[in-house]
C-alpha cells in the first residue's frame, strides 16, 4: 500500500511540474518553434529516388458532402514531373497539406467543365505563383476552358494586383499572373516534356455535358487510366485494356434510392434521380475492370462516399463475384507502380 502511495505521489508530481513548465514562455516558445518548423517542412511525398508512375488521390469525393474529403482530383507524378486531373473545391488544400511542389506541375488537366471538378484552379494559381513557376499556369481542357480561365482571371484581377503590389515583381510578377488555357483534342496525345510519358486524352460521355473526357496515361511500360464521370459506353473499356490501374468513378444506385426515400425536400429527391442516368454504376465500374483485364481497381468521386464500415459494404455489395481486386479510395490514397515490374504498391499520405 505504501509502494502504491509513494508511485501515486511521484505521479502527481511529475504532472504538477509539467504543468507548470508548460507556463514558462521559455518552453512553450521552443515547443512551438518545433511545431513551426514540422509545419513548415517539406516531406516531399511526390519526389523520390525511385523511377515511378504514382498516383495520388487528391479529391475523393462528388459533389454529394462527405466530411474530411475534397471534390475530384487526382495527381499523377511521372518520374519528377507532376501532372493534375481535376481541381474540385477542397484538392488544393490537400496538396498543400502533402507539401506538394508546384514547380513540378507540368500542367492541369480539366476531365469536364463542372464545378467540383474545376472549383480550385484559383487556389492552384495562387498556391503556383507563391512557389515560384515561371509562366501562367497551364490548363487543358474541353472545348471552353479558355472562357473558365478568362472568367477566373476577371475575377481574380484585383487579387492579383494587389498581391504584387504587396510582394513586388521579383516575388509574385504579374507577367506569370493568369492561365494559359489549351483546348482538349480527342485521342491527341498532351504534349509534354516529361520523357517516356504519354497521356492521350478520349472522349466519354456525361450527357448533357457536350465535352468530356477519360485519359490514359502511359509511362515506361506502366499505365494509368482515369476515367473522369461518364457512363459506361464503352469507351474507358476500351482505353483500360490490360492496364496496370482504371481509376474510375460509380454510384451506387442502391444507396442514393434509399436516399431518394429520406429526402427532406423535392429538389433533393429530383437531384438524387437525375444523377443515376450519367454516372457509371459500381456494378458497371467492375465489369469494365474484369473485361479489360485491370491490374487494380481504384474508386473515386463515388456517389455518395461510404463515410463508414457498412455503408462501403453495402456501396460495394454489387462487385462482389465481379472483380476482387479494387479499393475505395479516400483523400491521400497513393498508388506506386515502379518501373520495371509490375508491382502495385497502395498506401495513404497522412
Amino acid at each position: 500500500m505504501k509502494k502504491i502511495l509513494i508511485l501515486t505521489s511521484c505521479v502527481v508530481s511529475i504532472l504538477i511540474i509539467g504543468l507548470v513548465s508548460l507556463n514558462s514562455h521559455s518552453l512553450q516558445d521552443r515547443i512551438l518553434n518545433i511545431g513551426l518548423k514540422n509545419i513548415l517542412s517539406s516531406a516531399e511525398p511526390f519526389l523520390d529516388n525511385e523511377d515511378t508512375l504514382k498516383v495520388v488521390i487528391c479529391g475523393s469525393r462528388s459533389p454529394l458532402p462527405s466530411p474530411g474529403r475534397a471534390e475530384s482530383c487526382v495527381l499523377v507524378e511521372a518520374g519528377d514531373d507532376i501532372y493534375i486531373f481535376d481541381l474540385g473545391n477542397g484538392s488544393v488544400n490537400n496538396l498543400t497539406q502533402y507539401q506538394l511542389q508546384w514547380p513540378n506541375v507540368k500542367a492541369v488537366l480539366i476531365t469536364h467543365m463542372h464545378s467540383d471538378h474545376m472549383a480550385d484552379l484559383p487556389d492552384a494559381h495562387l498556391q503556383s505563383w507563391i512557389q515560384g513557376r515561371n509562366s501562367p499556369l497551364k490548363v487543358y481542357g474541353p472545348e471552353g476552358i479558355n472562357l473558365v480561365t478568362k472568367g477566373f482571371e476577371l475575377a481574380y484581377s484585383a487579387d492579383y494586383q494587389y498581391r504584387n503590389e504587396h510582394h513586388g515583381d521579383d516575388m509574385l510578377p504579374m507577367s506569370i499572373a493568369g492561365f494559359s488555357a489549351i483546348q482538349i483534342i480527342a485521342n491527341q496525345l498532351i504534349p509534354n516534356d516529361t520523357p517516356g510519358l504519354e497521356i492521350l486524352p478520349f472522349v466519354v460521355d456525361h450527357y448533357p455535358v457536350n465535352s468530356a473526357f477519360g485519359f490514359k496515361i502511359s509511362y515506361k511500360g506502366r499505365t494509368v487510366v482515369i476515367s473522369g464521370d461518364t457512363i459506361h459506353d464503352g469507351s474507358v473499356l476500351n482505353y483500360s485494356k490490360d492496364v496496370d490501374l482504371l481509376v474510375h468513378s460509380a454510384i451506387s444506385i442502391d444507396i442514393v434510392e434509399r436516399m431518394r426515400g429520406l429526402a427532406p425536400i423535392p429538389q433533393m429527391d429530383k437531384i438524387l434521380f437525375d444523377i443515376q442516368d450519367y454516372h457509371t454504376s459500381i456494378e458497371e465500374a467492375g465489369e469494365i475492370a474484369r473485361d479489360a483485364n485491370v491490374k487494380h481497381l481504384l474508386i473515386y468521386h463515388s456517389i455518395p462516399t461510404p463515410r463508414n464500415t457498412l455503408m462501403e459494404r453495402v456501396f460495394f455489395r454489387p462487385i462482389e463475384g465481379i472483380f476482387n481486386n479494387y479499393t475505395l479510395s479516400d483523400d491521400g490514397t497513393r498508388v506506386i507502380m515502379p518501373i520495371g515490374n509490375d508491382e502495385i504498391i497502395i498506401d495513404q499520405i497522412n
